[in-house]
């Protein structure tokens, strides 16, 4: 994944956000990786002090009722991508009833109870796009820089060449650092780490990331 990994140089470009603006507060940052759901697990019961990068969602939701999150870390651009020549048009989430859609196991997407959507899951966004390539899926719904960093580290040149992305994004997240709630500490530090933010993007060197990340220098 090109935002967090610990292959990637600065363990990628969200981390060396979240370590350089927690740096400018005077506060340094260890990592540990994990699994998605166990990585959620440990800061649920406090193990680690917080866990990046989440969509927290309405204050209704399980998550925003236990966590404290951050300002926006990152703001993701989801996309349809599709085989080149392949004629696809999109409006609304109705125009998607008909097609074959590669979905991940486990995710959620907004239009998969439209009337007529049928969604394809495999078990990775690899797994799709290689599904895609084959003509098995006509669209694959993914994260635009996860995306474009599959193709670039799993395909071959020439395979990654025949897949395209539709114009425009379906849907933008906002990912936050979140920090539990029920540890009274966490509050500054979510403060601290909102003011060192605020520096990194003032310093412009938030907007050099973001680019070094969406020319795949990560």
């Amino acid at each position: 994944m090109p935002y967090l990994s610990q292959a990637l140089p600065h363990y990628g470009a969200v981390s060396r956000i979240v370590t350089e603006a927690f740096a400018l507060e005077g506060i340094t940052v260890k990592y540990v990786f994990r699994p998605w759901p166990r990585a959620y697990a440990e800061a649920q019961r406090g193990l680690v002090n917080g866990s990046v990068v989440w969509s927290v969602g309405p204050l209704t939701t399980e998550r925003a009722r236990e966590f404290l999150s951050s300002d926006t870390v990152l703001e993701a651009q989801s996309v349809f991508f599709l085989r080149k020549g392949y004629h696809f048009t999109w409006t609304k989430d109705a125009d998607l009833a008909g097609l074959r859609i590669g979905g991940v196991a486990g995710y959620e997407y907004r239009f998969e109870e439209v009337p007529g959507v049928r969604l394809d899951r495999a078990a990775t966004e690899e797994l799709n796009l290689r599904k895609l390539l084959a003509g098995r899926v006509d669209v694959v719904p993914a994260s635009l820089d996860v995306g474009r960093y599959i193709l670039r580290t799993k395909f071959k040149p020439e395979e990654a060449a025949g897949i395209t992305v539709a114009p425009g994004p379906y849907n933008s997240t906002q990912y936050r650092l979140i920090m539990r709630r029920a540890d009274a500490e966490n509050a500054g530090y979510i403060e601290r780490f909102n003011r060192g933010l605020r520096k990194l993007k003032e310093s412009g060197k938030y907007d050099q990331y973001m680019a070094d990340l969406a020319a795949g220098r990560y």
